[in-house]
């Protein structure tokens, strides 16, 4: 799958791109360009850099990574000169090794984030100011949301995804997602376009809904530790808003978290 540059808002762009249809955005400003997330690999970011480079003739004044996934930061030396930009937990991610197994980042492909924030980023791209924020753990540890305000548009990062149900991975925080998915869509107006990391652009209702349907996964996964439910049990034990073969992780994840006390790095 891939697709053309679309305009999802005022001198807002995304492209989706094969393998793992993940989003790529553009964002531009008076004097220059954010891009958002790089692709999986080198090859991939430099054909990136080209597809930007026919959208605009503008420098590219910043990347932004939304978290440390392989598929959104793996092209990040195709941008070479340029400051980029994630949350404060994404390097330190990327030194501990990326835990999904598909992650064929080599050392060239790991270029960490060199400019990070715990909470929010400011860049004024020339007549236009643009915010990166982050609002809990949830997919990841570092996950960003990239805010243009005059435009109405959203950059949400696998916060929020729409090709498929949300990704509970690894290194996923299930019991702060929802959460953290609530206070984005405090922040969104039924006007809003929100790009996710995957999948088609959507509105305050679906992310609303997605905050729902992952509170649902957490609130069971604490009655089943309420109710002494063994983690190999627990996924027979419905109902799931999710199919269950995605949900194996969040219950691992959630049954270490609940015993951790949310603290850490359980495993």
């Amino acid at each position: 799958m891939g697709t053309d540059w679309v305009e999802v808002g005022d001198r807002c762009w995304v492209r989706r791109y094969s393998p793992w249809d993940v989003s790529s955005g553009v964002v531009a400003g008076d004097d220059g360009l954010l891009v958002i997330d790089t692709r999986a690999d080198v090859a991939q970011g430099r054909e990136l850099a080209v597809h930007v480079r026919a959208l605009s003739s503008l420098p590219v004044l910043a990347v932004m990574n939304t978290h440390a996934h392989f598929d959104h930061l793996g092209g990040n030396a195709a941008f070479p000169g340029c400051p980029v930009v994630a949350h404060a937990a994404v390097p330190l991610a990327l030194e501990r090794g990326a835990p999904e197994p598909e992650a064929p980042l080599s050392t060239e492909e790991k270029v960490p984030p060199d400019t990070v924030f715990a909470h929010r980023w400011d860049l004024d791209l020339g007549g236009r100011e643009v915010q990166a924020t982050h609002l809990g753990r949830g997919h990841t540890d570092g996950d960003a949301v990239l805010l243009v305000p005059d435009a109405d548009v959203v950059y949400a990062g696998d916060l929020v995804e729409q090709s498929g149900p949300p990704s509970f991975g690894p290194d996923c925080w299930p019991l702060e997602w929802g959460p953290t998915l609530e206070r984005l869509a405090s922040m969104l107006d039924p006007v809003t376009n929100v790009v996710p990391g995957h999948g088609d652009v959507v509105d305050v209702d679906f992310v609303a809904q997605q905050a729902r349907d992952v509170t649902q996964v957490a609130e069971h996964l604490r009655l089943l530790v309420a109710a002494h439910v063994p983690e190999a049990d627990a996924l027979s034990r419905g109902p799931w808003p999710f199919p269950v073969e995605g949900l194996a992780v969040a219950v691992h994840r959630g049954y270490r978290h609940l015993g951790a006390g949310h603290a850490g790095h359980p495993g």
